[in-house]
């Protein structure tokens, strides 16, 4: 049986907005500003990504025959994300540790949702037959790849400290 695209691309949508919301709720519980600040970046991203599959969707089911994915988008993305960006010009590594209490919890789920939905659009790419949505979920799952190995690099490094503090902190 054909998927449903459209309801492909809803679900999607559905996951994004959770992100953002997720996202969102945990800036607020970080002290340290700078990474408050890489967390609603975050949340704004997820929400870029959620108007963006809303236009898509829009597109395709207006006219899936003559529909193209909008690129324009996926190269303002680029390589250079936001979380590249932030974690040069803020020293990452270095503001995380400094905070009060470093949320090592908030992260992991932060790389496992990213995770998520990297791992779902790269299913979903494979499952379409159409080249133009399969162009337009890679595209997405690579995103959010890049999105949780920043997290899960940061979780790591945090837990190996952690695990080396003298006991008693």
């Amino acid at each position: 049986m054909k998927p449903d695209y459209a309801n492909i691309i809803r679900f999607a949508m559905s996951m994004e907005m959770d992100g953002h919301n997720f996202f969102k709720e945990k800036a607020e519980s970080f002290e340290n500003p700078t990474t408050r600040e890489l967390f609603e970046k975050l949340a704004k991203v997820e929400l870029g990504h959620y108007n963006y599959l809303k236009g898509e969707l829009e597109r395709y089911t207006e006219d899936a025959e003559n529909y193209e994915v909008n690129t324009e988008f996926m190269e303002q993305e680029g390589t250079e994300s936001i979380f590249k960006e932030r974690e040069k010009a803020s020293h990452l590594d270095t503001t995380l540790v400094e905070s009060d209490v470093p949320d090592m919890t908030i992260l992991r789920m932060a790389y496992l949702i990213e995770r998520d939905f990297a791992e779902f659009y790269e299913e979903a790419s494979e499952e379409v037959e159409d080249e133009r949505l399969k162009e337009l979920f890679k595209k997405l799952a690579e995103w959010e790849y890049s999105h949780e190995s920043i997290f899960k690099r940061e979780y790591k490094r945090l837990k190996e400290e952690y695990m080396n503090l003298p006991w008693g902190g």
